[in-house]
Order: C-alpha cells, then structure tokens, then sequence
C-alpha cells in the first residue's frame, strides 16, 4: 500500500508539473516604420503559442490580418485561409541580453512557414522574444530583408 501511495502522489506530481502549450493574446500593437512606432490595430487577436517540448523560440502566431501585412501580401495562396497562421520554426539563436528589470531578451532569426495542403510559402523571420520567470511578455519581430517595417506585441496570458 506504501508503494501504491508513492507511485499516486509520484503521477499526481507529474501530471501537475507536466507543460503544454502556453497560449498568450496580444494586449498591445505597435509598427515601426522609418524609425516611427505608432500604435497598431488589427481585426481579431493576434495569438502566440509556445511548446515547451518544441525547440526552443518555435512560435505558433495565428492572425490573418497581421500575417497577410507582415509577408507583404506576397505568398498567393489558392485558399485565403492559408494566412490565418504560420509557424516560426527552426530558430537560431541570435542574442540573448537581460535589462534591469530581469526581463531577458532572446532574438532568433527562422523560418515563418504557412502551410495548408497544397499551399506552401515560407520566408526568413527575425522574432525577439521578451521573457521573464517563464512569461513572455512581449514580441518584436521582422523579415529579415526588410528592418525598415519592425513589429512589437506587448502580450497577456489567454484567460
């Protein structure tokens, strides 16, 4: 009976402590263009979500809106809905850099692939990641041919 109760409480913690997806929406939007922020809106919520099993920096961002804005329009799609989410995958780390605060900022340069039978576009993305005690709390990211348009994402939990 002792070992039953060992191997209960061992699963109990286990299934506690076990990570899945972490989902967090967009509180705030701001576009940079020619060294200018201004504040940015988009219909719907624009969504990150992280894997912690993934690698790490893969993003999931599901918005069509903002996706179709930040690809330029440029991926031709035989179904619209293609743009409603892509992948930020196979990161590299690029910098890692912790302020003040404690917030660390971690840049990665990868691929935004959106993909949906048949449809397939990907480009080169640069995303800085603002955490802090596990939290993401804010976005930036751009193509990486074009730093003149940079995007920024103050970011809450999905409740």
């Amino acid at each position: 009976m002792k070992n039953f109760y060992t191997l209960f409480l061992l699963l109990f913690f286990a299934a506690v402590n076990a990570q899945g997806p972490k989902t967090v929406i967009v509180d705030k939007a701001w576009l940079n263009e020619s060294e200018e922020w201004s504040d940015f809106t988009y219909a719907g919520q624009i969504v990150f979500s992280t894997n912690p099993n993934a690698e790490e920096g893969t993003l999931r961002i599901g918005n069509y809106d903002f996706l179709y804005d930040f690809c330029e329009g440029k991926a031709k799609f035989a179904n619209k809905a293609t743009y409603s989410a892509a992948e930020f995958s196979h990161p590299r780390k690029l910098s890692v850099t912790t302020d003040k605060q404690g917030v660390v900022n971690t840049t990665y340069e990868g691929t935004l692939v959106f993909q949906a039978d048949k449809d397939y576009y990907s480009v080169i993305a640069v995303v800085t990641l603002l955490e802090k005690s596990g939290s993401i709390l804010g976005v930036k990211m751009h193509l990486k041919d074009n730093n003149r348009r940079e995007y920024a994402f103050s970011l809450k939990p999905n409740s």
